[in-house]
């Protein structure tokens, strides 16, 4: 609005006609491109997930913002510029003489950059318009590939360092007190020699606090904190804490890390009907980890859990008139016991209970030497009317489906391996040949997978609604069905700036870079809808379709330039922002302050190279349609 304003009153003098002239000439596009900037944050505001309720609260602030932008833009803007003078004048004083410099020197390099440079390339593409529409759309299959050939990686959900490091440790069943307390004193130990190498100064630390609990007689964890002078940061931390603590005794899991996670970044779940089903594959799956670089911290419910004595009756002991239920009754009552009587004593029940004695239920041995009674009164040994054998029994048993299931989880360091890549490595290897040598087994990616493929369809389903709105708005002031299609091949290519981006940062796609991705679909268009109404306000003012698209490129070539740059330099500062509340946006920034940058190009060389193309296939058609009634007519 104000380059407009600006342009008009250098033209036709500073009046206020021609204030409001200016103001007019951008009121419809303008408007237009604020609602479709609303419509895409309001879809990356319905997306499911907490990272929707996230975007919901920042596609609020944005939606209201950009309503007083309106107020601001249309009526207050242009009553302050109503007052300037874009005339010459004498400055009164060296400040104001320094700064009328900077500004003829600015006004001066935009009017060389439009009448030297943009002229002769948009002259050229307007003439060779399809090998633009070639080079371009080369650029754009290359720029794609490149997160499937590995230049740009793939992760769900990015590790966003936290303030501080922790340290879980779950022991086996069977081990003591004792010695979780010696692993836990030996990973703080293990803590305080990573902090001496990485400063290589033993009389120096730079652990802030560090807090050491037992959580039970097999659990505890370690939680530390940097200060935040470290000539290092919390990421190569933890990464050699991890290499320094190892594998200890007992341990039967080990988790080191130091970011802020909502579910596991890798969890399998297995289900099966049978328990070698689930053992073999679960098995496999632990080796395939410890062979993978980057994982961590593996955790299962694999484990055989307490030892157990399986009795069966013999065929003697079924001669005799004993069933199974015979049998595990006189066991449980010779071992854990049978109350007799009950009877108060004070305000107290007291309960007299029967059982062998201690001496003589100490091991499982004495199970061996227990005695039976049979329906007939006769005690003879257990050993003679029941087979004895030694197995395990689980702690607990998991079913989903009516089948048996066991879980594996893991930490994935996402600077080595992403969880997103790991995954599909598993499910087009090890997954697949398992399901093979298992018939029946059921092998699900729960965790980021699960959540991945439910946001994933989500956005699909809300980007699909965003462009149908966004077509639908642009169509409207433009009053045509084919122009909001050009207009709107400026949002594939946004994506193509939001890759480079990315790979330029050296970051990960990801679920944050596709929220930024959506919200950049409603604003790269902006431009172009400025530059093609401008194009249609001026089409009947000149002779040729040549010089009609050229005029309105180079009249808004100002307003897209500072429009896309001032957004880019308002974006950038939050790539060098170290706090965590800001990994949240850096991805989402990315996306729109390059995506809005290369849009630019696209808006400046590729959308008047279309517009010129639509005419010359709307001529094409014209041509077949004469000589289809032509022919009809002979």
């Amino acid at each position: 609005v104000g380059e407009s304003v600006y342009t008009q009153r250098s033209k036709y003098g500073d009046t206020l006609a021609n204030t409001v002239s200016g103001t007019m000439q951008v009121a419809i596009p303008t408007l237009f491109g604020v609602f479709t900037t609303v419509a895409a944050f309001f879809s990356l505001s319905q997306i499911e997930g907490h990272l929707g309720q996230l975007y919901s609260q920042f596609a609020t602030i944005v939606t209201l913002c950009l309503i007083l932008s309106i107020i601001e833009s249309k009526l207050i803007l242009p009553a302050h510029l109503a007052h300037l003078n874009t005339r010459p004048t004498t400055p009164g004083n060296p400040i104001s003489a320094l700064w009328r410099r900077c500004q003829h020197a600015a006004d001066s390099g935009l009017n060389w950059l439009n009448e030297s440079f943009y002229r002769h390339i948009i002259d050229w593409a307007l003439t060779q318009r399809y090998a633009v529409i070639v080079i371009f759309t080369t650029l754009f299959l290359v720029v794609m590939s490149m997160p499937f050939t590995g230049a740009v990686r793939m992760s769900f959900f990015p590790d966003i360092p936290g303030d501080t490091a922790r340290a879980q440790l779950t022991m086996d069943n069977d081990a003591s007190f004792g010695i979780t307390h010696a692993n836990l004193l030996a990973m703080e130990a293990a803590a305080y020699a990573a902090d001496t190498q990485l400063t290589g100064d033993p009389e120096q630390s730079y652990i802030k606090n560090l807090q050491l609990m037992s959580e039970a007689d097999q659990s505890g964890k370690i939680t530390l904190e940097l200060k935040e002078n470290a000539p290092y940061d919390i990421n190569r931390f933890t990464r050699l804490w991890r290499q320094k603590i190892g594998t200890m005794e007992g341990a039967r899991t080990i988790s080191v890390q130091n970011t802020h996670r909502q579910v596991d970044a890798l969890r399998i779940e297995l289900r099966a009907d049978n328990d070698e089903s689930l053992s073999g594959a679960g098995q496999a799956f632990r080796d395939e980890f410890a062979a993978t670089p980057g994982i961590s911290g593996v955790t299962d419910n694999l484990t055989p859990g307490q030892p157990q004595l399986n009795l069966s009756l013999t065929a003697q002991g079924e001669a005799l008139g004993l069933s199974t239920e015979d049998l595990a009754r006189q066991v449980l009552q010779s071992f854990s016991g049978q109350v007799v009587q009950r009877y108060q004593r004070n305000a107290d029940e007291i309960e007299v209970k029967v059982r062998y004695p201690d001496k003589d239920r100490r091991n499982a041995a004495d199970v061996l030497n227990a005695r039976v009674r049979t329906s007939d009164g006769t005690v003879i040994p257990l050993s003679s009317v029941a087979k004895v054998s030694f197995g395990y029994t689980r702690d607990n048993i998991s079913r989903i489906d009516g089948k048996r299931a066991v879980y594996l989880s893991a930490d994935v360091d996402k600077d080595v391996l992403s969880a997103t890549e790991l995954v599909q490595r598993l499910q087009n290897g090890l997954a697949r040949k398992l399901e093979r040598q298992y018939p029946g087994l059921d092998i699900h990616f729960a965790g980021e997978a699960e959540e991945q493929a439910e946001t994933t369809r989500s956005m699909e389903k809300m980007f699909i609604l965003a462009m149908l709105a966004i077509y639908m708005l642009i169509a409207i002031p433009l009053r045509s069905y084919i122009q909001p299609l050009l207009i709107m091949t400026a949002i594939p290519f946004g994506v193509v700036g939001a890759v480079l981006g990315h790979w330029l940062n050296g970051l990960a796609l990801g679920i944050l870079s596709l929220n930024g991705i959506i919200a950049l679909s409603g604003v790269v268009v902006n431009d172009s809808l400025l530059l093609v109404s401008r194009f249609n306000d001026i089409r009947g003012d000149h002779d040729t379709l040549h010089d009609a698209i050229m005029a309105a490129c180079q009249s808004r070539l100002r307003a897209v330039l500072l429009t896309s740059v001032t957004t880019f330099a308002g974006l950038m500062p939050l790539l060098g922002e170290t706090s965590l509340q800001a990994q949240f946006l850096i991805p989402a920034a990315v996306s729109l302050g390059y995506g809005i940058l290369f849009a630019t190009v696209i808006t400046l060389i590729l959308i008047p190279s279309l517009l010129y193309i639509q005419h010359d296939v709307a001529k094409l058609l014209g041509k077949l349609r004469m000589n289809k009634n032509g022919l009809e007519t002979c």
